[in-house]
């Protein structure tokens, strides 16, 4: 990654779903720009990496910031999904146990969502804006209408 950024080809590089070990292996050799991880209400065990980030000047990519639409609130204990070709049938967030156990999650992201004329989604986003500075949310969707 270096050569590349000397020889001008590449400004900036990361890494995806890295660890603290990784992290400081590879950013001891050439500077990390952005790592890659899972992150939202749901999925916050990469925060253990933040003082590493910080003390680094590292930044996070946060994928699946909706905890794969969890967090939406579109998705409740009878959704079914498509079975194996439908990666979600299998998430835990989505298993009829776990629903159960996080429908208080979503009810105070919903009524905190109506309290502030937004959506679900929308304070999920914001909360995540707010925790560090480094922290850049990439919310995915396959559909354009829910953009």
């Amino acid at each position: 990654m270096s050569e590349l950024i000397q020889e001008g080809k590449i400004t900036h590089w990361g890494l995806s779903e890295a660890t603290e070990e990784t992290i400081r292996r590879a950013h001891a050799v050439c500077p990390v720009t952005a790592i890659q991880n899972r992150y939202s209400m749901m999925a916050r065990w990469y925060e253990a990496l933040f003082p590493v980030l910080e003390e680094l000047g590292i930044g996070y990519v946060a994928f699946s910031p909706m905890a794969n639409g969890f967090l939406s609130g579109k998705y409740g204990k009878d959704t079914m999904f498509g079975g194996h070709e439908d990666y979600r049938s299998v998430m835990p967030q989505y298993q009829p146990e776990n629903i159960e156990r996080n429908r208080e999650l979503l009810e105070l992201l919903q009524n905190t969502a109506k309290e502030k004329n937004a959506t679900s989604a929308q304070i999920s986003l914001a909360w995540m804006l707010c925790k560090k500075p480094y922290l850049v949310p990439i919310p995915g969707t396959r559909r354009p209408e829910r953009l």
